[in-house]
């Protein structure tokens, strides 16, 4: 089964059945340039998905992009006690805990956690279970663990009940609440959290938004939380996002 499950019929191709003849017949839609991912069926249905072997008992689902350069990927721990041996990052890492824990030297993040490592970081994953959202703008480097320097990472907790008022975020009087994570400049990531009111309407730029909480609605169309919505290419594409009947909309977005 193809690992995009959530594409539409005009982004698969697929021919109208009792269409009316060509002379007749509407412009072809164009293909959607992102797709639709439902975090919850992968963590409940991974075997309905095309994976690729990463490392022994790990699984990569590539979202957007190329192992061998910057994508965004799903990874799978298929054991409970799953490790990654030593590695550097030569720019930005972001990691969303999607379901169960990671743990590295730098201590153990469970689910709902986002937390990115900056340039020149580096280490090894041992303890962890579950599934994790990643965005590399470069892939990670099993060589050149000699250059990994001292470094603490971006946490934050989007599970804290308090989380608009634990982190700086500012309000743009139009109902739009927004805070970039303070990731280091030239890294090749950035990550904004958007937190939007009834009616409001944001304009982003960006690789991936997931809904954290409550109904987003991206370019017209309604998603709940834990959905993803991630561009096929690599290059950041333009999304207005704004609120469903549920009246409001928190959700994290990130960008090559």
């Amino acid at each position: 089964m193809n690992c995009f499950r959530a594409l539409s019929i005009a982004a698969l191709g697929v021919a109208c059945l009792g269409c009316s003849s060509s002379e007749d017949a509407k412009e072809p839609e164009q293909p959607s340039s992102t797709t639709a991912l439902d975090l919850v069926d992968v963590k409940t249905n991974p075997d309905d998905y095309t994976w690729f072997d990463f490392r022994p008992n790990v699984k990569k689902l590539i979202l957007a992009g190329d192992a061998e350069s910057e994508h965004i990927a799903i990874l799978w721990y298929t054991v409970t006690d799953g490790a990654v041996g030593l590695h550097y990052h030569g720019q930005t890492e972001s990691v969303y805990v999607i379901d169960g824990t990671q743990t590295d030297a730098k201590g153990t993040y469970p689910t709902g956690t986002v937390y990115f490592n900056p340039p020149g970081s580096g280490h090894q994953i041992s303890d962890s279970s579950g599934f994790f959202l990643l965005a590399y703008s470069a892939p990670p480097d099993f060589t050149n663990t000699d250059a990994i320097e001292e470094y603490e990472p971006v946490r934050i907790d989007t599970e804290d009940p308090e989380m608009i008022s634990a982190y700086p975020f500012e309000d743009d009087g139009s109902g739009v609440e927004t805070f970039l994570a303070p990731l280091v400049d030239g890294g090749g990531l950035r990550a904004e959290f958007m937190k939007l009111g009834s009616d409001a309407e944001y304009d982003f730029d960006g690789n991936y938004l997931l809904v954290l909480e409550g109904g987003c609605v991206v370019d017209g169309e309604p998603y709940g939380e834990d959905m993803l919505v991630v561009t096929r290419g690599i290059a950041p594409e333009s999304f207005v996002v704004g609120t469903s009947d549920e009246g409001s909309c928190l959700a994290l977005g990130v960008s090559f």
